[in-house]
């Protein structure tokens, strides 16, 4: 993804130090400390480290998407998504990835993985990316394959009714929103 360029005179704020600060096993914590550009003083900053996020936007050859049920603990609500994760340490093809949590979350197999692009999370604590995956002709091949932290439920919806469940808030979650955006555009562009 290549790095936005401003139109005006920003300037980048250099980075005088970094110290970490905790390690959590999906992501890190460290304080930047960096210099404004524009006034010369130093401000802190608190990064989360993450590895790479991906999101797999499934459909059937009829049709439909392949959405996901899952209770999450930050709201303590039932979500409705698409499949997702994050992509292991030794997995630098991230097509593949999302093919893996495809066949794990939803028991699903993909035809054809294409990407959708990708966004930055939270560009202001973040330092990682979400890529965004398209799996074509999707079709059930194995049951679920859940870690020991998750209970998930399989849903189908016909690919039109997105929009509604977008409209509703019954789909809540902005990566899930990105990237069914990133796919409603590449529908438009096909």
């Amino acid at each position: 993804m290549k790095p936005y360029e401003p139109s005006g005179p920003l300037q980048p704020w250099p980075r005088r130090s970094s110290e970490p600060l905790g390690d959590y096993h999906i992501f890190s914590v460290r304080r930047d400390v960096a210099s404004s550009p524009r006034t010369g003083r130093d401000h802190s900053f608190f990064v989360i480290d993450a590895g790479q996020w991906i999101n797999i936007v499934p459909v059937t050859d009829d049709g439909q998407i392949v959405l996901i049920e899952q209770y999450r603990h930050g709201v303590q609500e039932f979500t409705l998504e698409i499949p997702g994760g994050l992509a292991e340490i030794h997995e630098h093809d991230l097509a593949e990835a999302a093919g893996r949590e495809l066949l794990e979350e939803t028991g699903y197999q993909a035809r054809e993985i294409v990407s959708l692009g990708a966004c930055h999370p939270n560009p202001a604590m973040q330092s990682n990316l979400c890529h965004f995956y398209l799996g074509r002709d999707c079709r059930q091949v194995a049951e679920l394959e859940l870690d020991a932290g998750e209970d998930i439920h399989v849903v189908l919806h016909p690919i039109e009714h997105v929009p509604e469940l977008v409209a509703s808030g019954r789909i809540t979650h902005s990566l899930v929103l990105a990237a069914l955006y990133r796919f409603m555009l590449s529908a438009h562009s096909a």
